[in-house]
């Protein structure tokens, strides 16, 4: 992620934000490994649903509309935020990770799902996936017992995220979450600038 420390100074909920999406990405990759799924180049299907389907947090949402602010690039994102379906979701990108504009800043549940488990009404860790990669799971099953311990637990993983600002830990819509994340930075940004200036930030 590409955001200048100037900012950490000013969002302290920043540094742990982005550290826990960096320890998903090494999690992530070693479930993908251990159990060889993977979704499909350019497929987007777990994108291309209502926002309202796509939950995220204030703080989750906070490494990209710091970036997308450091970029001022934030208005043409926020003009799009009253569409059915997620925002940042571009069929005509045709990305080899999927079709997401900001696949780099994405929220938790765009990392954990498809790579994350959980515990169905019987007991037993099943992943929180989409039909596609369900086929991949059910054909090497019978690696979920002997490492079920370790297993990325969804729900574990999104307490971690609330803890770390629990005043902004309520989810909404991916649309409506960045919405609120956006202008929590630019009135922040703003009082900053009026009271002492950003750049004398060090």
């Amino acid at each position: 992620m590409h955001i200048s420390q100037n900012y950490y100074f000013v969002f302290p909920q920043l540094q742990h934000i982005v550290k826990l999406y960096q320890e998903l990405e090494q999690i992530t990759s070693n479930v993908s490994n251990l159990f060889a799924v993977k979704c499909p180049d350019g497929c987007g299907e777990c994108c291309n649903t209502s926002c309202s389907n796509i939950e995220a947090t204030i703080t989750e949402m906070l490494p990209l509309c710091v970036y997308l602010y450091e970029k001022n690039t934030y208005q043409m994102w926020l003009d799009k935020a009253g569409q059915e379906r997620c925002l940042f979701y571009e069929t005509a990108l045709n990305h080899k990770k999927g079709c997401c504009a900001v696949y780099e800043y994405r929220p938790l549940v765009c990392r954990l799902f498809g790579y994350s488990f959980t515990k169905n009404k019987y007991g037993a860790i099943v992943p929180v996936t989409c039909p596609t990669l369900k086929k991949q799971y059910t054909a090497k099953k019978e690696i979920i017992p002997t490492h079920s311990q370790t297993l990325p637990q969804m729900s574990s993983i999104s307490m971690q995220s609330m803890i770390i600002d629990p005043v902004r830990g309520e989810r909404y819509s991916i649309n409506e979450a960045f919405v609120k994340a956006m202008e929590y930075v630019m009135l922040k940004m703003r009082i900053v600038h009026n009271n002492s200036g950003f750049d004398k930030i060090a």
